[in-house]
């Protein structure tokens, strides 16, 4: 990874984030039992949590990330263990049905072959358990979305991967998830090309 991708854009990415937090912040206090939390990077939401939870595992790629993650989850006073590794999402090193949460903020934007991931992340869920998720994704206006495959190409360099372009609702359907409930939403306090977003939960 360059200086860029480890050092600069994740203080940036936490602080363009901020405006979600609130909304996130709420939805992962629905997750419960084991936890897998996907794209964990530098721990923003793992002070969200709450008593439901028994153990919380966060996977990162970038390991410099993982670093702050970690001096995080050493000064918080968690009553579940916390554990962080490097991996990734498209191959999960974990057991079938070994999962109560898979929680997925803002990350399936910048996956590789996100197809993988959503097929991992339920192949890791026990029966019955649920995706929690909040992610930015393809605007359902046509004339956004023009702008937004316009736009795309450049905003994945400097966002080191991240795309404007995804229709991740699809991409869950797909892996055969059932939705418990979901919004789909342009968020008010952000860029159109950026606004449209989903959350909420999926079941196995």
């Amino acid at each position: 990874m360059s200086f860029y991708e480890d050092r600069i854009f994740p203080f940036f990415m936490e602080y363009a984030t901020r405006v979600f937090r609130r909304e996130i912040a709420q939805l992962i206090g629905t997750a419960q039992g084991r936890v897998l939390e996907i794209g964990a990077g530098t721990g923003a939401n793992l002070g969200y949590y709450t008593a439901g939870v028994t153990e919380v595992v966060g996977i990162e790629p970038v390991a410099a990330m993982l670093q702050k993650a970690q001096t995080v989850v050493d000064s918080a006073a968690h009553e579940f263990p916390v554990r962080l590794q490097v991996g990734d999402a498209r191959k999960l090193p974990f057991e079938d049905d070994s999962f109560d949460s898979v929680v997925a903020c803002l990350v399936f934007c910048t996956i590789p072959d996100p197809e993988l991931a959503a097929a991992e992340m339920r192949r890791v869920l026990k029966p019955g358990g649920k995706l929690v998720f909040y992610e930015h994704v393809a605007s359902s206006r046509s004339k956004v979305q023009v702008w937004q495959q316009r736009i795309n190409p450049v905003w994945r360099k400097l966002a080191c991967g991240c795309e404007i372009t995804r229709d991740t609702r699809s991409l869950f359907e797909s892996a055969g998830f059932r939705f418990e409930h979901i919004r789909d939403f342009e968020h008010p306090k952000v860029p159109p090309l950026m606004a449209p977003i989903i959350s909420g939960v999926a079941v196995k």
